[in-house]
């Protein structure tokens, strides 16, 4: 089970692709061995700045793990080249976090949620194959309970962990739908987060977040209910997209084309190209229209797949909302023995037809601007945090973009907190129960942050025209 720490509804995955984990063990001595040749001269260099940090530096003794620090910032150092912003040196939290993102899983029962204003769950959408796919909820079901937890009662965190803590044992889950109180036993476990599906009477929506090891297997599932309902046109959601795996991406690739077609190329820095076609234990589902949804963020993996769809279907194919990252380059990533790993470009991707949009993208067939409240960025604040007027911080931004979309006005949307600005957030702090000081501290960002998800939830259909115009073009 999710919840939304943005304010769009999709899972957001980290920008990078990832296609195999080798495990390698590399240990100091090894690195600070003489070189053997004289040309080798940078070297020498690296071992003498090391052993006068180590042993003569004032401060040398003041620092824990001194020699273990130099080492990982000197191996971090080599991965920042302008050249390649996406080869990498993970620490050991980053390599767990981007581990934890490409695998596209968790555990729980499976649905994305928001709170209503009595804390119930209002399910947003439910993921492909989950356990609550499986018991039936659905979209618009308001969770009011699960065993003795009434959600009124207690912390959406303590729900949500309770939750899972009963992975593999059954669970009772009431809920209200279309004002009818029901009930359902569901088990919760592990399931994919990277595919939703919403069934439509002509049409079908399936959003697709990620490509991880299971994705296709979960969007062959989708897409076999699509062909069940006997629906022909689909709209397919890539946006906030950012890759995963290349191989997920084949396999989501193969229930779109025909059998034995190149799916993409890679090419080597020898020049060498390398075809790499459909999956076909996985049977194309014939579609007459399908309206692919993009923007900023669709990127790596996300973009191989507009590629393949736009060179071997094109006529089916339309494309809507904002030109894509344009990440056309593959990377490997290799595990160290101590949890740290290192990512890095082996082969840039071209299209089937040997295009390469790296650094380029892919413009919109139909060019639709995203809803700004849904796409502005900001930083989790700290408890002791805050800012006033006159002055300059990141989160001025979204915060007077949220302000603007509740109906307060606002003079600027920039990283300037303007007085006009903190006039109106201390009328939404008298209006919501709070010191109207015209400060944002960090009481004041949650609940503005919270009552911008209920709004955003609430118009977010009627307010998103890119999506808006996918169903027009699908007449």
């Amino acid at each position: 089970m999710d919840r939304e720490k943005k304010i769009r509804q999709r899972i957001i995955v980290i920008a990078a692709l990832c296609l195999l984990f080798f495990v390698m063990g590399m240990s100091i001595p090894l690195l600070m061995k003489k070189p053997s040749s004289e040309s080798n001269t940078e070297m020498d260099k690296f071992e003498t700045v090391y052993n006068l940090l180590t042993d003569k530096w004032y401060y040398a003794n003041q620092v824990e793990e001194l020699d273990n620090i130099l080492i990982e910032k000197a191996i971090s150092g080599m991965t920042m080249l302008e050249e390649d912003p996406h080869t990498n040196y993970f620490s050991l939290q980053e390599a767990e976090a981007f581990s934890q993102a490409l695998s596209g899983s968790n555990v729980g029962v499976g649905f994305v949620y928001s709170p209503d204003d009595n804390s119930n769950f209002v399910i947003q959408d439910v993921f492909v194959g989950s356990s609550a796919d499986t018991a039936g909820l659905q979209r618009g079901d308001i969770i009011t309970q699960v065993d003795s937890m009434v959600c009124s009662e207690n912390p959406s965190e303590d729900i949500v962990a309770y939750i899972q803590k009963k992975e593999g044992k059954q669970i009772n889950v009431k809920f209200t739908r279309d004002g009818n109180e029901e009930s359902v036993k569901v088990t919760p476990g592990s399931y994919d987060t990277t595919v939703i599906c919403r069934m439509h009477d002509d049409y079908a929506e399936i959003v697709l977040s990620s490509f991880s090891e299971k994705t296709g297997e979960t969007m062959a599932a989708a897409l076999g209910r699509v062909q069940k309902a006997g629906i022909k046109k689909l709209i397919l959601d890539l946006r906030d997209n950012t890759g995963g795996y290349l191989s997920a991406e084949v396999d989501v690739a193969s229930s779109f084309l025909p059998e034995k077609t190149v799916v993409y190329k890679e090419k080597l820095a020898d020049g060498t190209i390398k075809e790499y076609k459909t999956n076909d234990t996985y049977g194309q589902v014939e579609l007459d229209q399908i309206v692919i949804l993009q923007n900023e963020n669709t990127a790596s993996a996300s973009e191989a797949l507009i590629g393949a769809l736009k060179d071997i279907i094109p006529d089916k194919i339309t494309t809507v909302g904002l030109k894509t990252y344009g990440k056309g380059t593959e990377q490997v990533s290799i595990a160290f023995k101590d949890g740290t790993s290192i990512k890095y470009t082996v082969a840039e991707w071209l299209t089937p037809n040997e295009t390469s949009i790296n650094n380029v993208g892919f413009e919109p067939d139909v060019p639709v601007d995203s809803i700004l409240v849904a796409s502005v960025d900001y930083t989790e604040m700290a408890e002791d945090e805050s800012f006033g007027p006159d002055s300059v911080h990141y989160n001025a931004t979204a915060l007077q973009t949220f302000l603007d979309f509740l109906g307060y006005p606002v003079d600027r949307t920039d990283m300037y907190f303007s007085p006009t600005s903190s006039q109106s957030l201390a009328q939404f702090q008298a209006e919501n129960g709070l010191e109207a000081t015209g400060v944002c501290d960090y009481q004041t960002w949650e609940v503005l942050k919270d009552k911008v998800v209920k709004e955003y939830n609430a118009r977010k259909e009627s307010m998103d025209e890119q999506r808006n115009k996918a169903i027009e073009l699908l007449g």
